[in-house]
Protein backbone atom coordinates (compact mmCIF):
# COMPACT_ATOMS: atom_id res chain seq x y z
CA UNK A 1 0.00 0.00 0.00
CA UNK A 2 0.87 3.58 -1.20
CA UNK A 3 1.97 6.40 1.28
CA UNK A 4 -0.88 8.00 -0.79
CA UNK A 5 -3.31 5.23 -0.30
CA UNK A 6 -2.23 4.90 3.60
CA UNK A 7 -3.42 8.60 3.90
CA UNK A 8 -6.48 8.33 2.26
CA UNK A 9 -7.15 5.18 4.28
CA UNK A 10 -6.74 6.95 7.36
CA UNK A 11 -9.25 9.75 6.06
CA UNK A 12 -11.87 7.68 5.49
CA UNK A 13 -11.42 6.33 9.38
CA UNK A 14 -11.91 9.44 10.35
CA UNK A 15 -14.59 10.96 8.30
CA UNK A 16 -16.11 7.74 9.56
CA UNK A 17 -15.46 8.66 13.38
CA UNK A 18 -16.57 12.19 12.79
CA UNK A 19 -20.19 10.83 11.68
CA UNK A 20 -20.57 8.70 14.55
CA UNK A 21 -19.69 11.50 16.71
CA UNK A 22 -22.34 13.63 15.14
CA UNK A 23 -24.80 10.43 14.88
CA UNK A 24 -23.92 10.49 19.10
CA UNK A 25 -24.39 14.28 19.53
CA UNK A 26 -27.71 14.12 17.85
CA UNK A 27 -28.95 11.39 19.90
CA UNK A 28 -27.75 13.03 23.15
CA UNK A 29 -29.84 15.91 22.19
CA UNK A 30 -33.22 13.77 21.19
CA UNK A 31 -32.50 12.37 24.91
CA UNK A 32 -32.32 15.99 26.43
CA UNK A 33 -35.50 17.05 24.56
CA UNK A 34 -37.11 13.89 26.07
CA UNK A 35 -35.96 14.92 29.22
CA UNK A 36 -37.34 18.08 29.12
CA UNK A 37 -40.58 16.67 27.97
CA UNK A 38 -40.57 14.44 31.31
CA UNK A 39 -40.19 17.37 33.31
CA UNK A 40 -42.88 18.99 31.89
CA UNK A 41 -44.68 16.06 32.70
CA UNK A 42 -44.01 16.28 36.13
CA UNK A 43 -44.98 19.92 36.87
CA UNK A 44 -48.26 19.10 35.13
CA UNK A 45 -48.90 15.93 37.42
CA UNK A 46 -47.73 18.23 40.20
CA UNK A 47 -50.05 21.00 39.57
CA UNK A 48 -53.05 18.43 38.77
CA UNK A 49 -52.96 16.65 42.33
CA UNK A 50 -52.28 19.76 44.64
CA UNK A 51 -55.08 20.69 45.73
CA UNK A 52 -55.55 16.78 46.94
CA UNK A 53 -52.10 16.73 47.82
CA UNK A 54 -52.89 19.95 49.89
CA UNK A 55 -55.63 18.29 52.01
CA UNK A 56 -53.89 14.90 52.23
CA UNK A 57 -50.27 14.04 52.01
CA UNK A 58 -48.27 17.79 51.90
CA UNK A 59 -44.93 16.03 52.17
CA UNK A 60 -45.28 15.19 48.51
CA UNK A 61 -44.02 18.49 48.08
CA UNK A 62 -40.52 17.65 49.33
CA UNK A 63 -40.61 14.31 47.59
CA UNK A 64 -41.24 15.40 44.38
CA UNK A 65 -38.33 17.97 44.16
CA UNK A 66 -36.05 14.73 44.25
CA UNK A 67 -37.21 13.19 40.76
CA UNK A 68 -36.72 17.10 39.75
CA UNK A 69 -32.99 16.86 40.82
CA UNK A 70 -32.38 13.49 39.26
CA UNK A 71 -33.75 15.48 35.74
CA UNK A 72 -31.71 18.32 36.18
CA UNK A 73 -28.43 16.00 36.52
CA UNK A 74 -29.22 13.88 33.74
CA UNK A 75 -29.74 17.57 31.71
CA UNK A 76 -26.23 18.20 33.14
CA UNK A 77 -24.82 14.52 31.96
CA UNK A 78 -26.18 15.39 28.25
CA UNK A 79 -24.48 18.23 28.41
CA UNK A 80 -21.00 16.81 29.33
CA UNK A 81 -21.47 13.75 27.00
CA UNK A 82 -22.21 16.43 24.24
CA UNK A 83 -18.95 18.79 25.23
CA UNK A 84 -16.75 16.38 25.34
CA UNK A 85 -17.64 14.52 21.86
CA UNK A 86 -17.61 18.29 20.21
CA UNK A 87 -14.37 18.94 21.78
CA UNK A 88 -13.03 15.36 20.42
CA UNK A 89 -14.05 16.38 17.21
CA UNK A 90 -12.83 19.80 17.25
CA UNK A 91 -9.25 18.70 19.03
CA UNK A 92 -8.27 15.36 17.62
CA UNK A 93 -10.12 15.04 14.60
CA UNK A 94 -10.85 18.15 12.69
CA UNK A 95 -7.25 19.18 12.62
CA UNK A 96 -5.74 15.74 11.65
CA UNK A 97 -8.28 15.87 8.61
CA UNK A 98 -6.99 18.99 7.62
CA UNK A 99 -3.31 17.40 8.20
CA UNK A 100 -4.44 14.46 5.40
CA UNK A 101 -5.95 16.77 3.48
CA UNK A 102 -3.16 19.37 3.12
CA UNK A 103 -0.66 15.93 2.07
CA UNK A 104 -2.80 14.62 -0.28
CA UNK A 105 -3.58 18.27 -2.02
CA UNK A 106 -1.89 17.79 -5.62
CA UNK A 107 -1.51 21.78 -5.62
CA UNK A 108 0.10 21.93 -2.13
CA UNK A 109 -0.69 23.92 0.88
CA UNK A 110 -4.58 25.14 0.91
CA UNK A 111 -6.97 26.88 3.06
CA UNK A 112 -8.76 24.40 4.62
CA UNK A 113 -9.60 25.84 8.43
CA UNK A 114 -13.09 25.92 7.32
CA UNK A 115 -13.38 22.14 7.61
CA UNK A 116 -15.44 20.16 9.96
CA UNK A 117 -14.64 23.97 11.64
CA UNK A 118 -18.94 23.74 13.27
CA UNK A 119 -17.37 21.97 16.45
CA UNK A 120 -14.34 24.14 17.06
CA UNK A 121 -15.89 27.42 15.60
CA UNK A 122 -19.70 27.49 17.22
CA UNK A 123 -20.82 24.17 18.69
CA UNK A 124 -18.20 23.67 21.48
CA UNK A 125 -18.79 25.04 25.01
CA UNK A 126 -16.23 27.64 25.47
CA UNK A 127 -16.54 29.33 22.40
CA UNK A 128 -19.11 31.24 22.03
CA UNK A 129 -19.48 35.02 24.02
CA UNK A 130 -22.03 36.53 26.10
CA UNK A 131 -22.25 33.50 28.11
CA UNK A 132 -23.11 35.41 31.33
CA UNK A 133 -26.02 37.34 28.89
CA UNK A 134 -27.37 33.89 27.72
CA UNK A 135 -27.27 32.00 31.00
CA UNK A 136 -31.23 31.79 31.21
CA UNK A 137 -30.97 30.24 27.81
CA UNK A 138 -27.86 27.78 28.33
CA UNK A 139 -29.02 26.46 31.31
CA UNK A 140 -32.60 26.43 30.50
CA UNK A 141 -32.93 22.80 29.82
CA UNK A 142 -31.65 21.83 33.80
CA UNK A 143 -33.28 24.90 35.27
CA UNK A 144 -36.71 24.42 34.64
CA UNK A 145 -36.73 21.40 36.86
CA UNK A 146 -34.81 23.11 39.62
CA UNK A 147 -37.10 26.13 39.40
CA UNK A 148 -39.83 23.40 39.90
CA UNK A 149 -38.20 21.84 42.16
CA UNK A 150 -37.36 25.18 44.55
CA UNK A 151 -41.32 25.75 43.35
CA UNK A 152 -42.26 22.59 44.76
CA UNK A 153 -40.92 23.40 48.39
CA UNK A 154 -41.70 26.79 48.66
CA UNK A 155 -45.40 25.39 47.90
CA UNK A 156 -44.90 23.23 51.30
CA UNK A 157 -43.32 25.84 53.34
CA UNK A 158 -46.34 27.98 52.78
CA UNK A 159 -48.94 25.59 53.06
CA UNK A 160 -47.58 23.62 56.14
CA UNK A 161 -48.10 26.02 59.09
CA UNK A 162 -45.98 23.93 61.54
CA UNK A 163 -43.54 22.44 59.98
CA UNK A 164 -42.44 18.45 61.63
CA UNK A 165 -38.50 17.27 61.86
CA UNK A 166 -39.11 14.99 58.94
CA UNK A 167 -40.17 17.79 56.86
CA UNK A 168 -37.07 20.08 57.60
CA UNK A 169 -34.95 17.20 56.99
CA UNK A 170 -36.28 16.67 53.17
CA UNK A 171 -35.98 20.72 52.79
CA UNK A 172 -32.02 20.59 54.32
CA UNK A 173 -31.74 17.81 51.53
CA UNK A 174 -32.93 19.74 49.02
CA UNK A 175 -31.57 22.41 49.53
CA UNK A 176 -27.96 20.52 49.42
CA UNK A 177 -29.35 19.51 46.54
CA UNK A 178 -30.06 22.44 45.19
CA UNK A 179 -26.79 24.13 45.77
CA UNK A 180 -25.05 21.29 44.32
CA UNK A 181 -26.94 21.32 41.05
CA UNK A 182 -26.05 25.38 41.03
CA UNK A 183 -23.04 24.68 41.51
CA UNK A 184 -22.12 22.26 38.82
CA UNK A 185 -24.39 24.03 36.33
CA UNK A 186 -21.71 27.28 37.02
CA UNK A 187 -18.98 25.06 36.61
CA UNK A 188 -20.32 23.50 33.18
CA UNK A 189 -21.12 27.22 31.91
CA UNK A 190 -18.36 29.04 33.33
CA UNK A 191 -15.42 26.88 34.54
CA UNK A 192 -14.47 25.06 31.68
CA UNK A 193 -15.83 21.76 33.36
CA UNK A 194 -15.81 18.96 30.69
CA UNK A 195 -15.32 21.84 27.51
CA UNK A 196 -11.84 19.55 27.11
CA UNK A 197 -11.07 16.77 25.24
CA UNK A 198 -7.86 14.70 27.23
CA UNK A 199 -4.49 14.45 25.20
CA UNK A 200 -2.98 11.87 24.75
CA UNK A 201 -0.47 12.47 27.17
CA UNK A 202 -3.17 13.15 29.50
CA UNK A 203 -4.21 9.66 29.34
CA UNK A 204 -1.16 7.69 30.58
Amino acid sequence: MSHEEQLKLEHATLMAQYRSARDEIDSLLDASRQVVSLTLTVISLVLGVSLFVEAKLPIIFLVVPVFLYGLAWTQLRHILLMRRTSAYVAEVLAPRVRSLLQEISPDGPVDLDHILSWEEGWQSPGRRGGRLLLLPVLGSSYGLPLLAAVLSVGAYYFLVPAVPLEGWVLMGINGLALIYSLYLGWLVEFGGFGQRFPSVEGRT
